[in-house]
């Protein structure tokens, strides 16, 4: 009897060391059976102000710019409450015998055995996250980013203490909710991230699997991780397009995609992206509908799927250049139907002109890509500029180029857009508006977008009259305030590297400007009453190369200079635009 009791005892304080996702010392559990041990535990005290060998770092997954928050967060935190510098690393540092608190999912065994345990005994859905001590280390992970945010201000509030914690963290956190279970080949959801393609990611693609997160946190309380392919391969995966793993097949066809769900793997493709997307969201319903397996795979063709969709909720390719082989009607392959020439001149260093090419020797459609090679002879600088203003406008949606970008201080390229600069029926603000999705001065490190009002033609007064007396220039933008934030540095060290996305994102209270997927900056329209005037007219594109330009943000290069011939190449995939058939989202095909 005594036995017994003293089992029920222990039983009930093993329950006890369990927390609930309310926040304070409620006890909670779950009946799923753990599949890893509760035996890799500590009970060692924490002690977090001892000098010496025991003083805890502070690590984090190298190039996980949201863990390297958290971490940061939990090293101001420490210092503020412990008065102590705890180090703060990445997991590159050895770590092996050392005393240190994991933020995420690091490259340390504790971290993998403490997500597996999440996973086994919550269940691995969206707000699901453990704090825990196994060995020397305290562990901090969960199922996504928001999830880590909540575990390290719990971790803070309840756990970092002068007098430290007794007894070891053993600390879970459940998703509270009804909901069905999701599994691939009979492995529970959670288990599983979606890998994407480090570089190159259309941000439809991107928006595809945010949407689909969205819906299997509905559903089924599951919101799967989003990693890069750079990141060293998990054992389950959800593969996106053409991230660099084993298995992926390309999808030639671009109306196509494809759903192959393979063992372990998931491969979702497609000939586009938004083929791509589509294979994204098609997965998505097949989970919410029930338990996925290799009889799962399927595939099928865009323009007859998306006929099932609500096109005034899902974005849909409205225009696009794809520059798939040369269009009839000009030596250049340029499709004259979509663009025309702009003709403008400016003084180029070195006592030359800066022009505008129309010549196939400079641009030309070739192998699927747009290509523009900057030259120089004795006395032009040879750029280019189309623009699609008198052949299409639009208002809202999401426009994206690919592209791999020249590199020399004198290639000034640009993606950029305008509105009409005069009053016109659609718009009676002041300003017109210019976009630059992507503009970049000749080093192909960086590149940066910005926003513009410009004064319009026929509006002086209505400016004399309620825009000078408030101090704002005939000619305004996001530089100054914003400047450190529009601004994107190529990971890889530069864009000439490869092909990459550089896409805007634009309604009627937000402007959003990403690369290969991520969004970098946004810009709130209702911040400033001349914002969401100017920013809320139909643009047209423009898409060009100034080439050693004297004046504006031109610079120069000698005619010596390696670049001219090295790197000069400007190359764009496409130029896509995607809406929705909302009666905001519009677009106006002219001619």
């Amino acid at each position: 009897m005594k036995r017994t009791i003293a089992l029920i005892v222990a039983l009930l304080m093993c329950l006890g060391l369990f927390v609930g996702c309310s926040g304070d010392d409620t006890a909670s559990t779950d009946s799923t059976s753990a599949g890893t041990s509760d035996g890799i535990f500590s009970t060692e005290d924490v002690k977090f102000t001892n000098d010496g060998d025991n003083t805890y770092t502070i690590i984090r997954p190298a190039d996980d710019d949201n863990a390297a928050k958290k971490a940061a967060y939990i090293f101001k935190q420490a210092k503020e409450k412990l008065e102590v510098n705890m180090k703060n690393v990445d997991d590159k540092v050895d770590g092996s015998d050392a005393y240190e608190i994991l933020v995420g999912n690091t490259n340390r065994e504790e971290s993998k055995q403490a997500r597996e345990y999440l996973i086994a005994n919550a269940g691995g859905r969206v707000n699901d996250f453990i704090i825990c001590t196994i060995g020397k280390k305290i562990v901090i992970n969960a199922m996504n980013d928001d999830g880590l945010q909540k575990a390290c201000e719990h971790f803070v509030n309840n756990f970092i203490k002068a007098e430290g914690v007794k007894g070891g963290i053993k600390y879970l956190n459940v998703t509270e909710g009804s909901f069905s279970e999701a599994s691939i080949n009979g492995v529970k959801l959670g288990n599983f991230v979606f890998v994407k393609p480090r570089f190159n990611t259309g941000y439809i693609v991107q928006h595809g699997i945010e949407e689909a997160n969205k819906l299997l946190t509905e559903k089924t309380g599951y919101a799967l991780a989003i990693v890069e392919d750079h990141n060293e391969a998990s054992e389950y995966e959800v593969i996106v397009g053409d991230a660099k793993r084993d298995g992926v097949a390309e999808v030639t066809n671009v109306d196509e995609y494809s759903v192959k769900v393979s063992g372990k793997k998931v491969y979702l493709n497609g000939g586009s992206p938004a083929a791509t997307a589509m294979a994204v969201s098609e997965f998505a319903k097949l989970l919410v509908a029930g338990a996925v397996t290799d009889q799962s795979s399927t595939s099928g063709y865009y323009s007859q799927t998306i006929n099932s969709y609500d096109r005034s909720t899902y974005y849909v390719p409205t225009w696009t250049d794809d520059f798939d082989a040369p269009a009839d009607g000009h030596e250049t392959g340029v499709d004259l139907t979509k663009w025309k020439w702009a003709t403008d001149t400016a003084p180029g260093h070195n006592g030359r002109i800066s022009v505008r090419s129309q010549s196939a020797e400079h641009l030309f459609v070739s192998d699927g890509k747009l290509n523009f090679f900057a030259a120089y002879d004795d006395q032009y600088y040879y750029g280019f500029k189309l623009v699609t203003s008198g052949k299409m406008n639009f208002r809202y949606g999401i426009l994206e180029m690919s592209a791999i970008l020249p590199h020399g201080d004198a290639f000034w390229i640009s993606l950029w857009a305008n509105s009409l600069q005069q009053v016109d029926d659609i718009n009676s603000s002041a300003f017109f508006t210019e976009v630059n999705v992507v503009e970049m001065f000749g080093n192909s490190g960086s590149e940066a977008s910005n926003l513009h009002g410009w004064l319009k033609n026929g509006q002086r007064e209505v400016y004399n009259e309620l825009w000078a007396p408030q101090g704002l220039a005939e000619h305004w933008s996001l530089d100054g305030k914003y400047s450190a934030y529009k601004k994107y540095t190529c990971p890889d060290g530069r864009f000439n590297n490869g092909l990459h996305t550089f896409t805007y994102i634009w309604d009627e209270n937000t402007s959003k400007f990403a690369c290969d997927g991520n969004v970098y900056f946004e810009l709130d329209h209702n911040e400033q009453p001349h914002y969401k005037q100017t920013f809320t007219q139909p643009i047209y594109l423009i898409l060009s190369q100034a080439t050693c330009f004297a004046t504006g943000a031109g610079n120069n290069m000698a005619d010596d200079a390696p670049e001219w011939t090295t790197t000069n190449n400007f190359q764009i995939d496409y130029v896509h635009i995607y809406q929705k058939d909302d009666g905001q989202h519009l677009m106006n095909i002219l001619g």
